[in-house]
C-alpha cells in the first residue's frame, strides 16, 4: 500500500491538481514539477509551501531518465500560446 502519491506535476500553473488533491485528503509528496511562468512559479511555491529549486523548467528540456521515481503524474492544457500572443494558434 503507498501512504503517499510521489507526484510529478507538468505545465503546474498554480497547482489545481495539487489543491484538489488535498480537498481530497490524499496524500502525496512532489517529486517535481515543470512551469516556464515566473509569476505561475512564485505563487505555486506561496500556496503549496514548496521550494522553487523542485521546478524543472520548460518541459521541452526535462530529461526523463534523470527523474526520481513517480507513482503519479499531472498536466494541464498549456495556455503560453494564448497568454503570450494576440492570434491564437491551431494545433
Amino acid at each position: 500500500m503507498i501512504k503517499s502519491l510521489k507526484l510529478l506535476s507538468l505545465f503546474t500553473g498554480i497547482g489545481a491538481f495539487e489543491k484538489a488533491l488535498k480537498n481530497l485528503k490524499i496524500k502525496y509528496e512532489l517529486v517535481a514539477f515543470s512551469d516556464i511562468d515566473k509569476f505561475a512559479i512564485k505563487s505555486y511555491c506561496a500556496v503549496h509551501n514548496e521550494n522553487e529549486e523542485k521546478n524543472l523548467g520548460d518541459v521541452k528540456n526535462i530529461d526523463g531518465t534523470k527523474l526520481k521515481e513517480i507513482d503519479f503524474m499531472t498536466w494541464r492544457f498549456s495556455l503560453s500560446r494564448y497568454k503570450y500572443s494576440r492570434e491564437p494558434k491551431r494545433y
